[in-house]
């Protein structure tokens, strides 16, 4: 086929469910913050493919989170206050589903700034280029902090001495599953059973989720998520990575037998596209670094603490 980017011959802008809607700005924080984090980490690696391809990453932030006043292509923060655009017209506006993805996608932000602020500062003859990376460092870490507050205020629904529950006792579920404009509701837009509403607000497992993840509210939803996980139809849960979430979800809650659950996944699973990202040695450094022991994991791997040190960089 043929795409000249332009209406009516590129798919995109004539269904919006095709990648998700993004023709139509839909999902561009939550797919390309995962661009982003993938930058930033080689970027770390090789300061010279970062340099190299500076201006092609800032061109992902500038679409969903741009920084610069005066820009004439791309919007400031485009994304940040007005949620996605539905994949149909709702009464209740626009919503925003996946709050932890929208976390991700500020962090990646504030991760690449921070990485190539290093890369520039080693050389002083590019200073524009040193400035540039610290706006994209403190905007993003801005971001990432308002989105956490919201995800912990609109998305975690719980009540404790510590924290305040916002919605009406009539919903009696621990997450909101699509945030609208003037509405709330437990569901997502692509399954229907429950794990997926839960598990949508637990991804990715990156270091921001250890300010994202109340342990009190883990505690409170990993029992619920581990049942929804094999109430799910088939192997619904272990085939599309839904497992791996829960491994992070019993760490932070501090829960037993974390890393077993981790291990007895089958290998492929974190090779497809259900692995969501997370790959079996970045699930175990999430294991292995939550601030409470979660089980035998030293006993089972005994270079978990190398594991860390290498991923806790990033």
């Amino acid at each position: 086929g043929h795409c000249n980017n332009t209406y009516p011959n590129c798919p995109a802008l004539i269904d919006v469910n095709v990648d998700f809607g993004n023709g139509y700005y839909n999902d561009h924080h939550f797919h390309y913050g995962y661009h982003i984090y993938a930058a930033a980490i080689v970027a770390k690696q090789d300061p010279a493919w970062g340099r190299a391809h500076f201006k092609q990453m800032l061109l992902y932030i500038r679409d969903y989170a741009n920084p610069f006043s005066g820009d004439r292509f791309f919007p400031p923060f485009r994304v940040m206050g007005s949620g996605i655009v539905s994949a149909e017209n709702s009464p209740h506006g626009r919503n925003q589903e996946s709050s932890s993805e929208a976390i991700a996608a500020y962090e990646s932000m504030a991760l690449f700034g921070k990485v190539m602020k290093g890369i520039f500062a080693d050389n002083n003859e590019d200073l524009d280029g040193y400035e540039i990376s610290e706006l994209v460092e403190d905007a993003g870490t801005l971001l990432m902090t308002t989105e956490v507050e919201a995800a912990h205020r609109y998305w975690h629904v719980w009540s404790s001495p510590n924290h305040h529950n916002y919605y009406p006792s009539t919903y009696n579920k621990l997450v909101v599953g699509m945030l609208y404009e003037t509405a709330a509701s437990f569901q997502t837009w692509f399954a229907p059973y429950p794990l997926v509403s839960y598990g949508i607000q637990l991804l990715p497992l990156t270091p921001i989720a250890e300010e994202r993840d109340n342990p009190e509210w883990a505690r409170l939803l990993y029992p619920i998520y581990q049942q929804s996980c094999k109430d799910a139809p088939d192997d619904f849960c272990v085939e599309n990575g839904w497992s791996i979430v829960q491994t992070g979800l019993c760490a932070t809650a501090s829960g037993k037998d974390c890393l077993e659950q981790a291990l007895s996944i089958p290998p492929e699973v974190y090779e497809t596209d259900g692995g969501m990202g997370n790959s079996l040695s970045n699930t175990i450094w999430f294991i292995a670094t939550r601030p409470t022991d979660s089980g035998s994991i030293t006993e089972i791997l005994p270079s978990s603490n190398s594991i860390a040190s290498n991923g806790s960089d990033y």
